[in-house]
């Protein structure tokens, strides 16, 4: 299958097609289950668990032996276990857990109620298909987002705004809701969220998926660090907007090394 591209596709399906041992890295945030317009293929929470499950068993095939994959997922007041139950999905399928981050969403939405605690965490499940031979890149990492820890000392609590360093807003409509909320999309993790596993865990031209890419924020790290990458997602519309914003991404990027160019020819 062809690198550095977004297919529209199924993300089961999309998976399918890869080969063996093929991929350095996985990271991706999945549907929630909250009765989101994407979502309306599933019929209940039994078929969405066993769905993931299936994601689970051809991410644990696809996967080199020495590979990662990060997971970002969140429980909510409806199921407060949810995670868990995809975890382990993730776990039965042959994955060992090697790390869970606490991706701290400091910036949050308060909860307007005096029955619940507002919400200012999801996790971000650092999964591996064989536990040996562990090198995470943590010096590049701090180097690059020092902001992100308390400590030079790399740790697994990652202090991202929720909102911080997106550049497009997407549409997260409820089933059957016509009109826009402005809200973010299913992938619309910042890109801290993206950018900080792809230091830490891999070298320049390793292949990185997301089989639900969303508005395209894992290919954009990947453009940014210099890793190929495959996405899969299932909206034209997210793919539209996922389209753009690597055409973006390119244009920066672009004139970021014309204009060293420039200064050795004499301009000023």
């Amino acid at each position: 299958m062809e690198t550095n591209k977004i297919y529209k596709k199924d993300a089961l399906e999309g998976l399918k097609e890869l080969e063996t041992g093929s991929v350095d890295c996985f990271i991706t945030s999945p549907p929630y289950y909250k009765k989101l317009s994407y979502e309306s293929n599933f019929n209940s929470y039994l078929q969405y668990i066993e769905f993931m499950e299936k994601i689970a068993r051809e991410s644990f095939r696809c996967l080199k032996e020495e590979g990662y994959f990060f997971l970002n997922f969140a429980n909510d007041k409806d199921n407060p276990i949810k995670s868990y139950e995809v975890l382990f999905r993730f776990l039965n399928a042959g994955f060992t857990l090697h790390d869970t981050i606490i991706w701290y969403r400091y910036n949050s939405q308060p909860c307007n109620t005096d029955r619940q605690l507002t919400p200012q965490f999801e996790f971000i499940f650092m999964m591996v298909k064989l536990p040996k031979n562990f090198h995470l890149n943590k010096e590049e990492v701090y180097k690059k987002y020092p902001e992100v820890f308390d400590t030079k000392n790399v740790g697994n609590v990652w202090k991202i705004a929720f909102n911080s360093g997106h550049d497009v807003k997407v549409s997260m409509k409820k089933q059957n809701e016509d009109a826009s909320n402005g809200l973010w999309g299913h992938s619309g993790f910042p890109e801290h969220i993206s950018s900080i596993p792809i230091l830490l865990t891999t070298k320049e031209k390793d292949l990185v998926v997301d089989m639900f890419m969303g508005s395209g924020t894992t290919a954009v790290s990947c453009n940014k660090f210099n890793r190929r990458y495959i996405g899969f997602e299932i909206s034209q519309e997210y793919c539209d907007i996922a389209k753009k914003r690597l055409s973006q991404t390119k244009l920066n990027k672009e004139a970021v090394s014309i204009t060293p160019n420039l200064k050795r020819i004499g301009y000023p």
